[in-house]
């Protein structure tokens, strides 16, 4: 970026509080990830031991599919593991943009935002569900032994074999918990004080960034109305109401908020 961004300041400052929250929030993810990925290894007993009779059997060294943990596991596993985490996020975001406001504020629209959260993550049993049944029945189309077969699905079945999901889910949730915090900060102080307030988009100027998000760099709006994004109107970077997720998968932007002048 060039030294006469006037966004500059702020760039670098919301870089530091990103990298700040992933390193709340990702810890959280993995726990959460690596949890439900043990219950679905018990569950299909893809730890077990298979014997060498056994496996010669075929059929009988199948996973226990039936065993497969459904949707509820996960969703006690994020409200246990990554909902505390992304609503401290979201509450120091909402902080930093409204110190004056009375100790509490804020509460009832972190914890309504909290329960879409759990709703965004709620596809993450199919996902590894749908990878497992395809490995297992690439391999037999190949011709795998199923204890070979085995072996690959219970490695799949590993934090190792979701990291990159961890991964974005951490960097997706973690921009939409700082921008959706600072949005309910300064809509809060805008009630309060009566002063309208306005918003300006911020990318991330690097080859990484996808075009709508550079073409929306500098993007001044009113506080109440959405940013334009490649035809997608979002409130804020990693707004999770986008019409396409692509728009705030793995996003890096952030933007400034304050009294309109």
């Amino acid at each position: 970026m060039a030294a006469s961004d006037p966004w500059l300041a702020a760039r670098m400052h919301n870089r530091d509080e990103v990298a700040a929250a992933e390193a709340e929030l990702g810890p959280a993810v993995r726990e959460a990830v690596d949890g439900f990925l043990a219950e679905v290894r018990d569950g299909l007993g893809l730890d077990q031991v298979v014997t060498a009779a056994a496996a010669d059997r075929g059929p009988d060294a199948d996973p226990d599919w039936s065993g497969f943990p459904d949707g509820s596991r996960w969703r006690r596993l994020v409200q246990q593991r990554i909902v505390p985490a992304w609503q401290r996020i979201w509450a120091g975001s909402y902080a930093r943009t409204a110190p004056d406001a009375p100790d509490g504020a804020g509460g009832g629209r972190a914890s309504d935002e909290a329960d879409a959260l759990a709703e965004r993550l709620r596809t993450f049993p199919r996902r590894v569900w749908e990878r497992l049944r395809a490995a297992w029945r690439d391999g037999l189309a190949r011709g795998e032994s199923p204890s070979a077969l085995r072996a690959r699905v219970s490695e799949l079945a590993t934090l190792e074999g979701w990291d990159g999901a961890a991964a974005t889910m951490t960097r997706t949730e973690v921009i939409g918990a700082l921008n959706a915090g600072s949005m309910g900060g300064a809509l809060d102080e805008q009630a309060r004080t009566g002063r309208p307030w306005a918003k300006v988009w911020l990318s991330t100027a690097d080859e990484r960034t996808r075009a709508t998000h550079r073409d929306a760099d500098g993007q001044r709006q009113p506080l109440g109305e959405p940013f334009d994004v490649g035809g997608d109107r979002l409130q804020f970077p990693g707004d999770p109401r986008a019409r396409d997720f692509a728009q705030i998968a793995n996003c890096r932007c952030s933007m400034t908020l304050r009294p309109a002048e």
